[in-house]
């Protein structure tokens, strides 16, 4: 099931109801406290949507204790592949900036939807992560066994 999270919702729950800038590390403690809270009691969600529109705001320490640590936690420790996926969604370029650099410190990636709707990876990605993403997206889906042997893959 995909859920959907208003990052600024969150924020106002968990820190201030006026703020719309997350700023500092413990700030963004408590806004991924509160994300993660919102997982536990809908552990159907395995897609997780992100929103950052109203955010006015991201420092790094906050890119890096939302954005980096909920990635490095949603790993599952039972080998089953069945993990927590996050798409971030209304970023602006410094938003977009700094959760670039957190992701590729921690050597982490996902997709971002731009305010205008396209689509493109942040944080550490290789050229053939980077050439197979670009396919997918124009083709709009693909077979890994086609994908492999449309890009020349051993």
């Amino acid at each position: 099931m995909i859920g959907e999270i208003d990052v600024r919702a969150v924020l106002s729950r968990s820190v201030c109801e006026f703020h719309s800038d997350l700023v500092t590390r413990s700030t963004g403690r408590a806004v991924r406290d509160g994300i993660e809270a919102h997982l536990q009691e809908h552990p159907d969600i395995t897609i997780v949507v992100l929103d950052f529109s109203a955010v006015r705001v991201l420092d790094c320490s906050c890119a890096d204790e939302i954005v980096a640590q909920l990635l490095l936690r949603s790993e599952p420790g039972d080998g089953s592949g069945r993990g927590t996926y996050f798409l971030v969604r209304g970023l602006d370029e410094v938003h977009a900036d700094q959760i670039d650099e957190v992701l590729r410190r921690h050597r982490l990636a996902l997709v971002a939807e731009e305010r205008d709707g396209a689509k493109r990876l942040l944080g550490w990605v290789t050229d053939f992560m980077r050439a197979a993403w670009e396919r997918v997206v124009s083709r709009g889906s693909a077979v890994p066994e086609e994908l492999a042997v449309e890009l020349s893959w051993p």
